[in-house]
């Protein structure tokens, strides 16, 4: 074949085949790369705290460690127990919330036929229906457990890469500290930011849901906070599931005042809190955004709408330094986060 085509073709086919089996080496491996990478994004998140206690308080590698896994277990368990407890609550309402479905389900027949639109299969396929959305809640809580368990493992990895990444800034890092710092620069960045807006706009919503009544808001404003990662479309399917609840829960009017407070939080979010916390945009466009999503959704699954865009942010990071414009960057492996471009991002994060 080498004789009918020309070296760069030939070059060019090869490198196709490497991307190709790199990537289906990864769809392979997701189940085990999925944990690593989100323990790693979730370390780079909380890299700043330790490092924070040893230049405030002078205190060694070794405290500032210990009282950072003790504030991150405490929390972890904390959040833990209270999902599991909301789990436990809306699997024992399933039977009361299927009621309610049925209910909203002939209150909408009955008002389109009033207005002479016949839904007389929609009615007869009426209890199939409900039965496949009651179906799809059991799975979805079934789900939830299962990442709950899957969180416990991530957060012990990530403990993990804070031993290695953090250290005193006169202190000599190890090569690896260096290239998690080198490459994870930008990402540690938008993890960070992403995480005290998802955070404070999670509390504004559990504000809003406590006070209007909506089952479960512990666990609405958790899933919020993770959907708070992926960009433009998160936001959207977090809005969904308590307007969803209080509609059957509350009855319509609920149901608008819901997803009109939370489309406020997330509006104040976007254009006042994200602004302020930002010195910069990120250096990503609106392509970019949704080829991750779509490429590491596809590789990864579920968890690849999440890692997106850090996975994305490091991959560009290595291919320019390994690129003609990425010589100058061979010599910075090491050198301090605040002589590097930080990523930043107000659209990114609040969507």
């Amino acid at each position: 074949m080498s004789d009918r085509l020309s070296p760069e073709m030939f070059r060019f086919l090869q490198w196709v085949a490497v991307v190709v089996i790199i990537l289906w080496a990864i769809k392979v491996a997701s189940g085990v790369l999925v944990p690593l990478v989100m323990a790693l994004v979730l370390a780079y998140a909380f890299v700043p705290l330790p490092q924070w206690l040893m230049q405030r308080f002078r205190l060694g590698k070794g405290a500032a460690l210990t009282l950072t896994v003790a504030f991150l277990g405490t929390s972890n368990v904390v959040t833990v127990v209270l999902l599991y407890d909301s789990l436990a609550r809306m699997s024992e309402r399933m039977p009361m919330y299927h009621a309610r479905f049925m209910v909203l389900f002939d209150h909408v027949v009955d008002f389109a036929n009033a207005h002479g639109i016949h839904l007389t299969n929609l009615s007869a396929a009426k209890l199939s229906t409900s039965d496949r959305v009651l179906d799809f809640a059991r799975m979805a809580v079934r789900q939830a457990g299962s990442f709950l368990g899957d969180g416990l493992l991530v957060s012990l990895l990530a403990w993990i890469f804070l031993v290695e990444m953090v250290d005193k800034p006169e202190a000599k890092k190890s090569p690896l500290a260096e290239k998690l710092d080198y490459y994870g620069g930008g990402v540690q960045r938008y993890i960070a930011v992403s995480a005290e807006t998802g955070i404070i706009t999670a509390l504004a919503n559990l504000v809003v849901l406590l006070a209007l009544g909506v089952d479960s808001p512990v666990l609405w404003c958790v899933l919020y906070f993770f959907l708070h990662f992926i960009p433009n479309v998160g936001f959207i399917f977090a809005l969904v599931p308590p307007a969803l609840l209080a509609l059957l829960m509350l009855g319509w009017k609920k149901a608008l005042l819901v997803a009109g407070c939370l489309v406020m939080t997330q509006m104040l979010t976007d254009y006042g809190l994200t602004p302020f916390l930002m010195k910069k945009e990120a250096n990503i466009s609106f392509l970019e955004i949704m080829v991750s999503l779509m490429v590491w959704g596809f590789l990864l699954g579920p968890a690849g709408a999440i890692l997106g865009i850090p996975l994305t942010l490091t991959l560009r990071r290595f291919i320019e330094r390994y690129s003609g414009d990425g010589e100058r960057d061979k010599n910075d492996v090491g050198t301090p986060s605040t002589a590097r471009p930080t990523v930043e991002n107000s659209a990114l994060a609040g969507a």
